[in-house]
């Protein structure tokens, strides 16, 4: 055990102390090699849809095309501006695909808020949903956005509750908009380009993925950028750190948290679809009855929340009388704040899961430290760093003088 790395010797005993060499490979070569080998398997689930790897490899293949033929090109920013839904990584990989650059935004966005990120970053084309459409239409002559490209919601819904939508809701809810002309609909633009495969981009590790919108200490949003190679690297720690816990292909993912924030974009989705498992997508946390529901629906394996999430569903009637059964859940994972020890405690009571706490930022592109596994999870604690993630820490006065480790 190297002394600049005491951690390592409390690693769980299958979890290596480094993963190098990694490879130069991104996620959108594993989404390739999913739709080749094994295409029927579920990638996404939504509402009680499922969407395969072949189906996603295809989907994202026509949207690539369609972003071509709007004037798309490598380096160019795409902006997304979705929930947790099928579109997000359609448009997502589509963009991938030709060697641009992804700008998730936060749903909630003020137009203030929105104006800021897509005139800063040069944002030139975005994926909106219907019901932010007109949001985006009031910014879009302070900012340099060209394209704008709208989806409704239930696009991927299943056919019942598609047609429930349609009739009790779409209007209700601002989903029912009449395009600007030379604006564009995304179920359109993949139907006329179905089936169209674009030259391939060769993409590197080290080529820029994401553009990450972090508060930092100001508390105005600044764009990280992240690598495609951040993302394999993410998703290689995170896989062998969930190793003795994890089937593959048989594992559900649970993201109730948002696409656009590290923890769900970098960690959840690499994890995911690097192990071959499903993401199980919800676009609304805060709706618990439909969080409920999902959890009904897929029996997740493993489940990623903040403390608030956690206390909200503790506190929810349905769980509160045993009516929803967490047992499929193996792993939960825990970030963004602090977890109380009580909250830790009620939780994995009622799931038979550990809750594992960790700790990042969005500059570092998903966890540098989490507790482990099967060791002692050490509460108030954020756990350790992940194979090759080396960690100091410095005086908290001048943040000059680095600090010994302290023995245990």
């Amino acid at each position: 055990m190297s002394t600049a790395a005491p951690w390592l010797a409390h690693y769980d005993p299958d979890v290596p102390a480094t993963l190098a060499p990694y490879p130069a490979r991104t996620l959108v070569d594993y989404l390739a090699d999913a739709a080749r080998t094994r295409p029927d398997t579920p990638a996404l689930l939504f509402k009680g849809a499922t969407m395969t790897y072949g189906r996603l490899a295809r989907l994202s293949d026509a949207c690539a095309a369609a972003f071509a033929a709007l004037g798309i090109r490598r380096g160019d920013r795409v902006g997304l501006l979705l929930p947790n839904c099928p579109q997000f990584l359609i448009a997502e990989f589509g963009a991938w695909k030709l060697g641009a650059i992804v700008a998730p935004l936060n749903p909630i966005y003020t137009e203030h808020e929105l104006e800021g990120p897509l005139r800063d970053h040069a944002v030139e084309t975005i994926v909106t949903l219907t019901r932010f459409y007109p949001r985006v239409k009031t910014v879009q002559p302070r900012t340099g956005l060209r394209r704008v490209i709208a989806t409704n919601i239930k696009e991927y819904f299943p056919p019942l509750l598609r047609m429930l939508f349609t009739l009790l809701r779409e209007t209700r809810d601002g989903d029912r908009i009449r395009l600007t002309p030379g604006d564009h609909d995304f179920a359109h633009l993949l139907l006329v380009n179905r089936g169209h495969v674009p030259p391939p981009a060769a993409l590197a590790p080290a080529d820029p993925a994401v553009l990450l919108m972090s508060g930092g200490t100001t508390g105005t949003p600044k764009g990280v950028v992240g690598t495609h190679g951040a993302y394999v690297v993410a998703g290689l720690q995170i896989n062998a750190w969930n190793a003795s816990v994890s089937k593959g292909a048989g594992d559900v993912s649970l993201l109730p948290l948002p696409l656009f924030h590290v923890y769900g974009n970098v960690g959840v989705q690499a994890f995911g679809l690097m192990s071959g498992g499903a993401i199980a997508l919800v676009p609304n946390p805060r709706d618990l009855p439909d969080l409920l529901a999902t959890i009904r629906r897929v029996k997740p394996t493993f489940f990623n929340g903040v403390p608030t999430l956690y206390i909200a569903l503790l506190n929810h009637p349905d769980v509160r009388s045993g009516k929803v059964d967490f047992k499929s859940i193996r792993l939960c994972f825990s970030g963004a704040s602090p977890l109380l020890a009580d909250t830790k405690t009620r939780f994995e009571s009622i799931t038979g899961g550990r809750i594992v706490e960790g700790y990042s930022l969005t500059e570092a592109m998903m966890a540098p430290a989490v507790n482990p596994v099967k060791g002692p999870n050490k509460l108030g604690s954020v756990g350790m760093p992940l194979p090759d993630v080396s960690v100091r820490i410095f005086d908290g006065d001048q943040g000059t003088r680095e600090l010994a480790a302290v023995p245990d």
